[in-house]
């Protein structure tokens, strides 16, 4: 396996968590559009002559509640993978010896930090940084 290939690997490797932290983000969204409909207000059933009419349908509510709450449990199971996941790849970055290479690895994986932010951050130009990312990558032990 070339360098560059062993590179892409261990960049693949750092993005799962940028990765399950935007799939986490997605379900929250979608879990307050359905704590919303859940909790918000109810619509008027009409029956076939327009005149409204009582809710027959209790059952049918508490099927909906029990579907939301399994949801929930997927987005706590979610949250856990995602915990997990920056974990491990934040002990992987601590174990790089030189202190700006792990700050790199940790701006830009775990920060989810822009090139030129990083740039600012640190006080140095794009090819230093960029450089010391490459030399950052060739430190990080994944196996």
């Amino acid at each position: 396996m070339t360098e560059r290939e062993k590179n892409e690997k261990k960049k693949e490797y750092l993005n799962r968590y940028k990765n399950a932290a935007k799939k986490y983000q997605s379900l929250k969204e979608q879990e307050e559009a359905l704590i919303l409909e859940v909790n918000g207000p109810k619509g008027i059933e009409y029956d076939n002559v327009g005149m409204p009419k009582g809710s027959s349908r209790p059952s049918d509510i508490s099927d909906y509640i029990v579907k939301v709450e399994e949801f929930l449990r997927k987005i706590d199971d979610k949250k856990k993978e995602m915990q997990q996941i920056r974990l491990e790849i934040e002990e992987k970055i601590a174990d790089v010896e030189d202190g700006t290479q792990s700050k790199i690895l940790y701006l830009r994986y775990i920060k989810f930090m822009k090139w030129e932010d990083i740039c600012v951050e640190l006080n140095c130009s794009w090819r230093q940084v960029h450089n010391t990312h490459s030399k950052a990558l060739k430190n990080l032990n994944i196996d």
